[in-house]
């Protein structure tokens, strides 16, 4: 069952309708321990995000602008389903699960941690990245048959300065 919207989960709203059955199944169903280890041993666990009652009414990407010690500044480009092939997307799929969490404000704590994935990955040990921008794209999806938004609001919504001891003790794993 898809689990039920945070305001339930955190006890600011009363579940009402099927959002009951969402509750009671996050509440006692994914803690019973037979079920929960059935469930992740087995590989049957699932998110079922994409079926469930309140999908998503945005489009989010997010990339990110690394700014080098000489100057220099060079997107880098988080994978995004929109462009990829049918077979790429099948291999990727988990960089937009990640980016629903690292990319949300829910999820604060894991800003630096993914900053410091980009730099490493923009690494250059000669010009090392010494800021990384994090930045978040998004428009919102209108309903069918309703014209949909062309353009994309942004926002740096994490800035990191690069450690470079910590930099550098990545680079050696």
């Amino acid at each position: 069952m898809p689990q039920p919207p945070s305001a339930i989960k955190q006890h600011r709203v009363t579940p009402g309708g099927t959002e009951w059955i969402n509750y009671w199944d996050d509440k006692y169903l994914r803690t019973f321990p037979p079920i929960d280890m059935y469930l992740h041993f087995t590989g049957f666990w699932q998110y079922w995000d994409m079926f469930a009652p309140n999908p998503s009414h945005s489009d989010i990407y997010g990339d990110a602008e690394v700014i080098y010690k000489d100057g220099t500044v060079k997107r880098y480009i988080y994978p995004r389903m929109y462009d990829l092939s049918i077979p790429q997307k099948f291999f990727k799929e988990r960089y937009r699960k990640f980016f629903e969490r690292a990319g949300s404000d829910d999820y604060v704590y894991l800003f630096p941690s993914f900053a410091l994935r980009v730099a490493l990955e923009m690494d250059n040990p000669a010009n090392p990245p010494v800021r990384v921008k994090m930045i978040r794209h998004w428009k919102a999806v209108a309903g069918p048959g309703k014209p949909q938004p062309k353009e994309y609001g942004s926002y740096n919504y994490f800035t990191y300065e690069v450690d470079q001891k910590e930099l550098a003790r990545v680079r050696k794993l």
